[in-house]
C-alpha cells in the first residue's frame, strides 16, 4: 500500500475516528473499524495503550467512567485486569464487548486500509514504538505525536522508517520537526482555533505540498471549547451545509479529512469531485 499513490487515486481521503460508532458497536473496536470502511473511509484512526504489564490495547485512556464506571485509568491496570472489563454502549447500557487486543486490530485491517495510531505516546513510547515495528506494517501505519524532542529523538533512534505525521498547531511546530531529517514524515496533521492562524492558511497547505508532504485536518467536533479547525467541522457541515464545513476544508486542499461521519463526507465528495482541484 502507498500513501501517497491512494491520495492521487482520490480528491480527498477519508480517516474515521476510532473507526464508526454507535449504539452497540463502540470506538475503537474491530466493529467500529468495519464499519468505517463500509461507510466509504480510506484510513482508521485508532488509539493504542500500554497496560501495567506491557500488554496493547485499542482504547483512548481518560473516558473510562464513561466506557466502563471506573475511575481508574486502562494503562495503570494489567491485562487481566483489562480483559474482564465490559463496556457501556451508548445508551449506557452494559454490553459483551470487551477491549480489543492491538493485536486483534492490526490482524483483522492487515492489507486493508490505512491505520493512524493515535495517543502512543502516553505510556510507553519507545514500547509502542517496538512493537509496531514488529507488525510489519509499515505501508499500512501511519503514526503520530506531538513535536516534543524527547518523543522525537526516540523515534529517530527506534523506529525511524514507520509513517510519521505531525501534530501542529503553530510555525514553531512544524520547523521542529522538520529538523528531523532522519524520521519518515509523510503529513501534518494541522488544528487550530481560527482562521487568523498562521497554519490555519491556504498557503501552508501549499508550502507542505511542496515539500512532498500530505495535509490532514480534523473535522471532529470534540466539544464546545476547543475547535480544531475554526468551526468547519462536522456539526457545520451537518446542521448548516457541508459547504459550510467539509468544503471549505476541501477548498484549502487538505488531503486528508477525519470525520465521525464518513459517509456522509463520502457523498458530499462524490457530489463536487468535478469541482476540487
Amino acid at each position: 500500500m502507498d500513501l501517497f499513490e491512494a491520495r492521487k487515486s482520490k480528491p480527498v481521503l477519508i480517516a474515521g475516528h476510532r473507526g464508526n460508532w454507535g449504539g452497540s458497536i463502540l470506538p475503537n473496536t474491530i466493529g467500529a473499524y468495519e464499519a468505517a470502511l463500509q461507510l466509504g473511509a480510506d484510513i482508521v484512526e485508532s488509539d493504542i495503550l500500554m497496560s501495567k504489564d506491557g500488554v496493547f490495547f485499542a482504547y483512548h485512556t481518560g473516558e473510562e467512567k464513561g466506557s466502563f464506571g471506573i475511575d481508574e485509568k486502562l494503562m495503570n491496570l494489567t491485562s487481566d485486569e483489562i480483559r474482564h472489563l465490559v463496556f457501556r454502549n451508548s445508551m449506557f447500557e452494559t454490553v459483551s464487548e470487551k477491549v480489543n487486543y492491538m493485536d486483534d486490530v492490526l490482524n483483522y485491517l492487515k492489507g486493508r486500509c490505512f491505520i493512524n495510531v493515535d495517543r502512543g505516546w502516553k505510556c510507553g513510547w519507545e514500547n509502542v514504538l517496538r512493537y509496531l515495528k514488529s507488525k510489519n506494517m509499515d505501508d499500512q501505519i501511519i503514526l503520530k505525536c506531538p513535536p516534543q524532542k524527547d518523543l522525537l529523538d526516540t523515534l529517530s533512534a527506534v523506529a525511524p522508517d514507520l509513517q510519521y505525521m505531525g501534530i501542529i498547531r503553530t510555525i514553531d511546530d512544524f520547523e521542529m520537526i522538520m529538523e528531523y531529517s532522519g524520521i519518515n514524515t509523510v503529513a501534518m496533521e494541522i488544528n487550530y482555533a481560527s482562521e487568523d492562524e498562521p497554519v490555519a492558511s491556504a498557503s501552508f497547505v501549499e508550502n507542505l505540498h511542496d515539500k512532498g508532504l500530505l495535509a490532514w485536518t480534523n473535522a471532529l467536533t470534540l466539544n464546545d471549547c476547543h475547535p480544531l479547525a475554526a468551526g468547519c467541522d462536522d456539526n457545520t457541515s451537518i446542521k448548516k451545509g457541508p459547504g459550510y464545513g467539509w468544503g471549505k476544508l476541501i477548498e484549502k486542499g487538505y488531503d486528508i479529512i477525519q470525520t465521525d461521519w464518513p459517509s456522509l463526507l463520502k457523498k458530499y465528495i462524490e457530489t463536487i469531485k468535478g469541482e476540487i482541484k
